[in-house]
């Protein structure tokens, strides 16, 4: 399987070429001869392709002859996509007319050349009496629930006898094997795929666990087993903000370790481990068990007995697999996704607990088969998984494992088989960022040319995570997948699928055939010594650890000699030049036709090379944390499509180029700083902006926006975060024009979180808290609006579960107006903040008064007609002192902080308190009583800190009769 050609992939790439030479036979006159034969020759190729890929397996001289196809074929692609360069350069009016027929020129003596061997392959294969293949590959239907139909991996099935074992071994000081033994060793063991990390995770986040150990860390060890490295990463994860580099000696790192941990009982987690060395264990554990208090563990996983020996571990667990009916569930849970394409039958349940039978009991094997029965709907296609044959085959455990993986691997859509070999340039436990990847993705064209590449590349993503391809998966607060891992596995066969195409270069010395890399990682500056021999690259992606600091920093040798050597790689799609510490970057690289993606964030850049607005293909432009970074040029409007612009904050920055609204294609803008020249009206054609967009000194928006009736914003559907910020140095005092300006920049109805700070309006406009008009609202934060006095209701947003309103000064009331909340001739809402679970107020020294609804509130709670916050669970009000008249129905409530509260506030907020499990009352004056039985009534409570006001009558001796 090594040796193999990925099936599906070399079609793939033939058919990106057919697909740019029928562009560019429309757009180039000069090259049509020769992109016509082009075209005539990859189509005869194209239809004997599927059983070429299927003859490799036995036939080595078909194999070969795929693998000069797949290498011409990106050689075509180069050609054709310089050919779009040229012509988007003279489109610009960087190249005149003799120039462009130059080029032409020149471009069709190289295609002809491509030609004549492509011609030479074309005539070999009839060699190989490989049959012509009419059938398209059947259409794959990626439908939207697909998307959503993932596995909650924090939802283990089979493993409860483990999880309570090892958490006894863990928490329990009474184990025979423990005892008396300074900081004991338990090594889970066992074959991989069995999920020995799943379950240490399981046990780690178990809450007996967290509630015993005063400090817990966990690192992912891998094969960077060194005591350097790890003490360091033990200090990062117990004080992340140590001053401390991975480049500090061990001695210096022990000591600040000893400061940290002496006397505290830790869990030390260390996964995935592969070291066998005794020494090497000796000296990690041996400082730690000086300074840790007794009842400290450390708890590894590792596939080798030979590592738990070596860690001298006094337990090691041996995992065994889970039972057949467990594998079964695995299976069925993934096969069978609610509203799936495949319906559950009785001869489907039948074959696929036969299936399980032959898993092994391995969780990976029976997560990966069930991912791929989801799209197979008929007996057939089941009945072929349980009769592979490679299940009678005599192999060990682990290469059965992975001929399931490559099962699974050739059941994927063609479409999705280069777009995870790709990710074979990932090292193993490296956190892929999703986002990232499908910007990856995008700039190798394996989405192709398409407007909604981003739209299809989730979809891509979704559908390898359903099928178990990644896993580990870090989710935002709304479960959508941020980032992931690859098992080891899956990460090994990706590598034996791209046959050295994609390499990570961690050592100096990698033994790779250079002629076939195209995709590289490094880690450090001397890897890519190594790296100048693969003269077709077209990635170069700098790996960065989380304890990595600037890896182009070696001793102060002068950058720009580095980043010059990058342009030796003139094929380069993707360059990641992240965190080099020079800035002087070298004009050469604006040669770099190809490039799609370039990331240059934490370097010390002052201003953007010219040569970055000579990208034309440029779809990614990464500038995070670029703090010297001050402005972009005007030139930028020359990068037409560009999709994506990652920058600083902009503290610093004045202006933005007024011809930005040029860039219609932009999907990603973080930020945009108005200034007066140019006002928000730039960004009224950026249509396709999508996620986060942060804008800043809205104070100079005004003269501009309302000239040119802007409404920036409303037509802006995919946009999830919305920041607005009205800077002090950008506030001319004129209060009606900041009412004005966010009166336009209501947004689409899309929206999930926005952000207003420092609006210098006495109020609000209405959309802000209209529930017709915000109704997919999640989060809303408000705060520095130094001349607000009011603050409306926001109860009528249905989907709202977060709330912040924050240093308001002028403030004196929340809610409906007192006259509202008189009138009787108007029936309540049923509900109000529906959906609302965290609320915080603070910094609002004037706000009295805070009542929602229409009438007074206590004459509606009394009659059960209102449910205001029916599930608010947390409550934080600080340093609003004059707070007196407020609600009192919180019937969800779990946690309540009140600090700087005036005491009619505090006893009317407590007043009708039954869920409590957290209560912190401080600094409160005029507090003269709780409520009776206040605590009784909480009687989950679990933390209770009750701090009055020097001046306060209130002392903890009036709430002994509450207990």
């Amino acid at each position: 399987m090594a040796e193999m050609i990925a099936e599906g992939v070399v079609g793939e790439i033939v058919e990106r070429v057919l697909t740019l030479a029928i562009d560019e036979l429309v757009l180039v006159i000069g090259v049509k001869g020769e992109l016509k034969k082009l075209k005539a020759v990859l189509t005869h190729i194209q239809a004997v392709l599927q059983d070429a890929e299927e003859k490799q397996v036995t036939e080595n001289e078909v194999k070969v002859w795929l693998q000069e196809l797949k290498q011409l074929s990106y050689d075509a692609e180069d050609a054709l996509d310089e050919i779009a360069y040229n012509e988007l350069k003279y489109s610009i009016g960087w190249l005149n007319n003799l120039s462009r027929l130059a080029a032409r020129f020149k471009m069709a003596h190289q295609i002809k050349a491509i030609n004549l061997e492509l011609h030479v392959i074309n005539e070999r294969k009839s060699a190989f009496h490989l049959i012509t293949s009419n059938v398209a590959e059947p259409a794959q239907t990626f439908n939207a629930r697909e998307t959503y139909s993932f596995v909650d991996e924090s939802t283990v099935i089979g493993r409860d006898i483990e999880k309570k074992e090892i958490t006894q071994m863990l928490i329990n000081h009474d184990v025979t094997a423990h005892h008396n033994i300074a900081l004991p060793v338990i090594a889970i063991v066992g074959l991989g795929g069995l999920g020995k990390t799943t379950l240490a995770q399981l046990v780690y986040n178990n809450d007996a666990v967290k509630n015993h150990f005063q400090l817990k860390v966990w690192i992912c060890v891998s094969t960077n087993f060194t005591t350097t490295n790890l003490f360091f990463q033990i200090l990062q994860q117990i004080n992340p903000n140590n001053t401390k580099s991975e480049s500090s000696s061990e001695e210096v790192l022990l000591k600040d370790l000893e400061s940290q941990l002496e006397g505290k009982k830790i869990l030390l987690s260390l996964d995935d481990v592969w070291n066998e060395d005794d020494e090497m264990w000796e000296k990690l554990i041996s400082p730690l068990r000086s300074f840790t208090a007794k009842g400290s563990k450390i708890l590894v996983t590792s596939r080798s007995k030979k590592v738990a020996s070596s860690a001298r571990a006094q337990t090691m667990y041996q995992l065994g697999g889970l039972s057949d009916d467990t594998c079964w569930g695995l299976i069925e849970r993934r096969a069978f996704v609610p509203g799936g394409q495949v319906k559950r039958t009785t001869q489907l349940v039948e074959i696929g607990k036969e299936i399980s039978k032959k898993c092994k009991g391995v969780p990976l094997a029976a997560k990966v088969l069930g991912g791929m029965l989801q799209s197979k709907k008929e007996v057939h296609e089941w009945s072929a998984v349980r009769d592979a044959g490679f299940w009678n085959s005599t192999s060990d455990d682990t290469k059965q494992i992975m001929e399931v993986l490559k099962l699974s691997y050739d059941n994927l859509p063609s479409k999705l088989k280069p777009c995870f070999s790709y990710c074979a340039i990932f090292p193993k436990d490296y956190w892929i960022s999703r986002e990232s990847l499908i910007q990856l993705w995008m700039a190798q064209g394996l989405l192709g040319p398409e407007e909604i590449m981003e739209d299809k590349g989730n979809t891509y993503f979704n559908t390898l995570y359903s099928k178990s391809f990644f896993q580990e998966a870090k989710m935002n607060e709304y479960g959508e997948v941020i980032r992931c891992k690859m098992h080891d596995f899956v990460n090994d066969l990706a590598q034996s699928i791209c046959n050295f195409e994609c390499q990570s270069f961690e050592k100096s010395n990698n033994n790779v055939d250079f002629s076939k890399c195209r995709h590289a990682t490094f880690v450090s500056p001397k890897t890519l010594k190594v790296l100048t021999k693969a003269k077709k690259v077209r990635t170069i992606f700098h790996w960065k650890s989380d304890s990595d600091g600037e890896v182009f920093d070696d001793g102060g040798t002068v950058g720009a000699t580095k980043i010059s050597s990058f342009f030796k790689f003139k094929l380069l799609r993707v360059l990641d030049l992240s965190g080099f510490r020079g800035s002087d970057f070298s004009s050469s690289l604006g040669k770099l036709k190809h490039l799609r993606c370039l990331d240059l964030s934490y370097t010390s850049i002052k201003s953007l090379p010219k040569w970055v607005t000579r990208l034309y293909h440029l779809q990614t432009l990464k500038l995070i944390e670029c703090r010297k970074l001050v402005e972009l040029p005007e030139d930028l409007m020359n990068l037409k499509k560009l999709r994506h612009l990652f920058i600083d904050d902009g503290e610093k920055w004045e202006k933005m180029p007024q011809a930005m609204g040029e860039l219609v294609e932009l999907q990603t803008l973080s930020i945009f700083v108005v200034c007066q020249e140019n006002g928000i009206s730039v960004l009224e054609n950026l249509n396709n902006l999508r996620g986060a967009l942060k804008i800043r000194r809205l104070g100079l928006a005004r003269e501009a926006s309302l000239a040119k009736r802007a409404n920036v914003l409303s037509k802006k559907s995919k946009l999830r975060k919305l920041k607005l910020h009205w800077d002090k140095d950008s506030s001319v005092g004129d209060e009606g024009g900041d009412l004005k300006v966010l009166e336009e920049l209501q947004p689409h109805q899309n929206l999930h979180e926005l952000f207003i700070k420092g609006f210098g309006g006495v109020q609000f406009p209405k959309w802000i808290s209209s529930g017709s008009l915000l109704p997919n609202l999640k989060y809303m934060k408000i705060s520095n609006c130094s001349n607000c006095e009011h603050i409306p209701s926001f109860g009528e947003l249905a989907c709202l579960e977060r709330l912040e309103i924050m240093n308001m000064s002028k403030v004196k009331s929340i809610g409906g107006s007192k006259d509202e909340l008189m009138d009787t001739t108007t029936t309540p809402q049923s509900s109000s903040y529906s959906c609302l679970k965290v609320l915080e107020l603070s910094g609002m020294p004037n706000l009295e008064e805070w009542f929602e609804g229409n009438k007074v509130l206590e004459e509606w709670f009394e009659g059960n007609k209102v449910i205001t916050f029916p599930c608010l669970e947390k409550l934080s009000i600080e340093n609003c002192p004059n707070l007196r008249m407020t609600l009192h129905s919180f019937p969800s409530l779990k946690s309540l902080k009140l600090e700087d509260v005036d005491g009619m506030g505090v006893v009317s907020i407590t007043h009708s308190l039954t869920s409590l499990t957290s209560l912190s009352i401080t600094r409160c004056g005029n507090l003269e009583f709780l409520r009776e039985g206040l605590l009784m009534k909480n009687d989950q409570l679990i933390f209770f800190n009750v701090r009055c006001a020097p001046n306060s009558k209130f002392s903890k001796r009036r709430i002994n009769g509450f207990q």
